[in-house]
C-alpha cells in the first residue's frame, strides 16, 4: 500500500485489481448460493471465457477494441438479470432478504455496463475516467457481496433487524450512487450523505449479523475467523465511508480520494466481501456434509 500510494497511475492500477477480485473471484463463488451446484457448472465455461477478455481489456488503452473484450462480461450479467427478474414473474411475492439477495445479482449489470464505458474511454456525463471506473467498481462490490451477505443473513435469521439491513441496502447502494451524480452536477448536494448514511446503516447491520455468525459454536474455527474478519472489516470499512460522505460537513473525519481507495476499498474487498463469501461457503458445505450424514 505504501507503494501504490506514490502515484495517481498506480492507485488506478489497484482500483482495477480490487475490482477484477469481484468477476474472477466473488461473483463466480457466489453464483453457487443463487445456481446451485448443477446450474453453477453449466456457468463455469462461458464466465471464465468472460472474464478472461475483461482482464485482457486492462492490459490495453481505452479504445472500442478493449470495450469489445469487456461486452462479454456485460452480456452475462444482463443475462443474470433478465433470469432473475423470470424469478420475479413466477414468483411475485417477495421478503426484504429475498429482493436484496436477488438485487445482488442485478446490481453487477450496471457496473458492468460503466465498465465498458471505461475501456471504451467514455466519459459519461463528463465525469473523470477515474470516477467510471469507481463506479463500476461500487455496483461490483457494494452492489454484490454487500446485499448478498445481508440477504443470507436474511434468510438464516429473519427478523426486524435483518430486514432493516436488507431495506436499508437496497435503498443506499443506488441512492449513492444517484448522490454523486448530484454533487457532480453541483444540485441537490443533500443526496450523497444521506444515501451514504442509509448505506451505513444498512451494512452495520450485516456487520452485526456477520459477527454474531463467527460467535456461533457450531461452525468450524476456520468459518467463525471468516464471519468475525468480513464484519469487523465492513465496520471500519462503512465507517470510513460515512467519514467521506460527510466532508462537506465534517472535513476532518474524511480521508482523501486515493486514501479511499487504498483503505476502505481494500477492507471491503478482502476482509467483508473475500472472507465473508468464503465463511458462507463454509457454512454451505457444512450443511451440505450434514444432510447426506443424515440420509446415511
Amino acid at each position: 500500500m505504501i507503494w501504490l500510494w506514490d502515484t495517481r497511475i498506480q492507485l488506478s492500477l489497484w482500483v482495477v485489481a480490487l475490482l477484477m477480485l469481484s468477476p474472477l473471484l466473488l461473483i463466480r463463488i457466489g453464483e453457487r448460493f443463487r445456481l446451485g451446484n448443477t446450474g453453477w457448472s453449466k456457468m463455469v465455461a462461458p464466465h471464465t471465457i468472460a472474464t478472461t477478455l475483461l482482464a485482457i481489456s486492462f492490459m490495453n488503452p481505452p479504445s472500442i477494441v478493449s470495450a469489445a473484450y469487456a461486452v462479454p462480461w456485460f452480456i452475462i450479467r444482463f443475462s443474470v438479470v433478465c433470469d432473475v427478474m423470470l424469478t420475479w414473474r413466477q414468483l411475485p411475492a417477495k421478503t426484504p432478504g429475498q429482493l436484496c439477495f436477488d438485487c445482488a445479482f442485478i446490481f453487477p449489470a450496471i457496473g458492468a455496463a460503466w465498465l465498458v464505458a471505461n475501456r471504451a474511454g467514455w466519459t459519461p456525463w463528463n465525469f473523470d475516467p477515474l470516477i467510471v471506473l469507481l463506479t463500476a467498481a461500487h455496483f461490483h462490490h457494494a452492489g454484490f457481496t454487500l446485499p448478498l451477505m445481508a440477504g443470507l443473513n436474511a434468510k438464516a435469521s429473519p427478523g426486524c433487524w435483518t430486514r432493516f439491513s436488507c431495506v436499508a441496502i437496497l435503498l443506499g447502494v443506488p441512492l449513492v450512487a444517484v448522490g454523486i451524480t448530484c454533487t457532480h452536477f453541483g444540485v441537490l448536494s443533500f443526496v450523497e450523505p444521506f444515501g451514504v448514511a442509509i448505506l451505513v446503516l444498512g451494512a452495520l447491520g450485516a456487520s452485526v449479523s456477520q459477527m454474531r455468525r463467527g460467535l456461533e459454536r457450531e461452525r468450524s474455527i476456520w468459518t467463525r475467523t471468516g464471519f468475525v474478519i468480513s464484519g469487523a472489516s465492513l465496520l471500519a470499512a462503512m465507517l470510513l465511508a460515512l467519514g467521506f460522505g460527510l466532508r462537506y460537513v465534517l472535513p476532518n473525519l474524511a480521508l482523501t480520494m486515493p486514501q479511499m481507495w487504498a483503505i476502505h476499498g481494500t477492507l471491503n474487498a478482502f476482509g467483508f466481501g473475500l472472507c465473508g463469501i468464503l465463511a458462507w461457503r463454509g457454512v454451505g458445505l457444512r450443511n451440505t456434509q450434514n444432510t447426506r450424514n443424515a440420509g446415511a
